[in-house]
This record gives C-alpha cells, sequence and structure tokens, in this order.
C-alpha cells in the first residue's frame, strides 16, 4: 500500500472547488462531491497504476497519471511508496496551462 500525499496546490485546487461549488449549490452538493473525490483518490493507495498515463494523451514526457472524477481531473505522480497528488483540475480547465505553463491549444 502506498500512502498518498497532497501538494499545497492539490490542497489549494480542492479548497477553491469547495467554495466555488458551495456558492453555486450548496453546503451538502459540496460534501458529495469532495467526498466522492477523496474516495476515488484514496483508491490508489492499493491500485496506484489505475489512473491514465498522461504522456500516453500529450506531446510531453511526463510520469504524471491521472484519474477523472466529478468533472475534475486528479493529476499525480508515483514517487517509491508515495502517491503524490499533484493537482485537482475541471475538465474546462487548461491542464496542460495549468500543469505545464504551455497551452494545449495550437497558437496560430
Amino acid at each position: 500500500m502506498a500512502n498518498i500525499e497532497y501538494s499545497p496546490k492539490a490542497q489549494e485546487d480542492l479548497q477553491s472547488l469547495r467554495e466555488y461549488v458551495i456558492e453555486n449549490w450548496g453546503e451538502s452538493a459540496a460534501e458529495r462531491i469532495l467526498r466522492k473525490i477523496t474516495s476515488d483518490i484514496r483508491r490508489l493507495d492499493k491500485y496506484p497504476l489505475l489512473g491514465v498515463s498522461l504522456a500516453k494523451q500529450i506531446d510531453n514526457p511526463t510520469d504524471y497519471r491521472y484519474i477523472f472524477t466529478e468533472k475534475n481531473y486528479v493529476f499525480y505522480h508515483i514517487e517509491l511508496d508515495i502517491i503524490r497528488i499533484v493537482r485537482i483540475l475541471n475538465e474546462q480547465q487548461d491542464y496542460m496551462m495549468q500543469l505545464f505553463g504551455s497551452s494545449s491549444k495550437s497558437e496560430v
């Protein structure tokens, strides 16, 4: 079993998501969504390779993997016996810009 650790950015992402959902749909919706996301993340301790390799989806070499839950991508990588949650980003966000500082859209 691996330990799960959240980066400071991932913690900020969860807090921002919570605040956004509370503001738009209420406290009970926020609790339900965050409970589902954290439950899916906890599954990684037993199945660290559960997520999809991001390197297979993009042109950048990376060891990041991701799972998709509640309209959010949870990006993580494996460090020996640690699953490090790097970012938790909404499906509408440009994850390439958030993770690597370059847009996933080609610039014309």
